[in-house]
């Protein structure tokens, strides 16, 4: 497979695809049986390699939580295979390694530079502790430019009713979907916290929901809605498969087991064109434009920013600020109208 994708036979994916293949039929050789678990592809370094990233991840959830320690981790992984690629040991590794790495992925980092120099910098911080290199690149990887953030659209009232008026909840997946898209418009919860979501998380005697998120590692409680509550019942009583998976969504097709892949996407494409919403590539309209539109509402009502910072699980309040942006109809009101300005204007002349 490695010589049909070095021929343009096939493509990675294709390549990922038959491996993980393979590794499930060798698994059900050895041992009778096939564990349904995401099977991540080759690692694409050498078996030294992977036991410096084991022990970086080990050291990074020290203080990281899992989703930057994998952010972390994944940057290393390619700044080791571009060593590998350009025929570099890392005990050689000198400042023009990293300059000329910086280099090469910057074409694929449009929105800037930020994670991968911060993960950089770290990685290189813990091989130097380890005594596995000996290169100073601080002045290099000590300042980067802003990260241009791009304030992606939220859905508009009217476009949310239409969405949940879309979905067919006489069928088990319209009641599945119609709860995920209900408990996203009424929490702001991120895809991946609904999706690892345990049914013991919810307390419906106080109507609250208790989690850990998975981005920040925090502890989180929210109020469970009316409408999200009746919805997730719905379709606990009515539509899930029996299965022993603790989660609340499950697949509905054997094994019924949490949802994997691209979950959102899936839904949203299942019920976009049927809300009649028009959605293009890159205009944001996407499931975690729920968990926006969720927040630009909370400012719209009046909450501070703390509270909104609070209730969307955000550890710095800045990261809530970008929800003014999207709150139209608060910006208007605290524009000028136009006669108003061009009195202001001329008294000041």
């Amino acid at each position: 497979m490695d010589v049909r994708l070095s021929g343009g036979e096939i493509g990675p994916v294709m390549r990922s695809s038959l491996e993980k293949s393979v590794r499930a039929m060798l698994e059900f050789q050895l041992s009778g049986e096939v564990r349904w678990r995401r099977r991540p592809a080759r690692s694409g370094v050498t078996p030294f390699y992977e036991t410096v990233l084991e022990d970086f991840a080990a050291s990074s959830r020290q203080d990281l939580s899992v989703g930057s320690t994998r952010l972390a981790v994944g940057e290393a992984r390619q700044f080791l295979r571009f060593l590998d690629r350009s025929g570099k040991p890392l005990g050689d590794l000198a400042v023009d390694d990293v300059r000329g790495y910086l280099i090469d992925v910057r074409p694929r980092h449009t929105s800037g530079m930020g994670n991968p120099v911060w993960a950089i910098r770290r990685f290189l911080r813990f091989t130097n502790s380890q005594g596995l290199t000996g290169v100073d690149a601080e002045g290099l990887l000590g300042k980067v430019g802003p990260r241009r953030v791009r304030v992606l659209p939220c859905f508009t009232m009217d476009e949310t009713t239409r969405i949940l008026a879309a979905i067919d909840t006489s069928a088990p997946h319209g009641k599945r979907d119609y709860a995920m898209v209900a408990l996203a418009l009424s929490t702001g919860l991120r895809g991946v916290d609904i999706v690892e979501l345990r049914r013991d998380a919810i307390d419906w005697h106080r109507d609250e929901i208790r989690l850990v998120q998975r981005k920040t590692s925090e502890a989180l409680t929210l109020p469970l809605s009316a409408p999200a509550g009746n919805a997730i019942a719905d379709w606990l009583l009515n539509g899930r498969p029996e299965s022993t998976a603790p989660e609340v969504f499950v697949r509905l097709k054997a094994p019924f087991v949490r949802l994997t892949g691209p979950t959102g996407a899936l839904l949203m494409a299942r019920w976009l064109d049927k809300a009649g919403v028009i959605h293009r590539a890159g205009d944001g309209k996407t499931f975690h434009a729920l968990r926006r539109t969720t927040g630009t509402r909370l400012v719209e009502s009046g909450a501070q920013l703390e509270l909104t910072a609070q209730i969307l699980g955000h550890s710095r309040i800045d990261s809530s600020r970008r929800y003014i942006a999207l709150a139209d109809a608060s910006l208007r009101e605290c524009c000028l109208p136009l006669d108003s300005w061009a009195c202001t204007r001329e008294g000041l002349r």
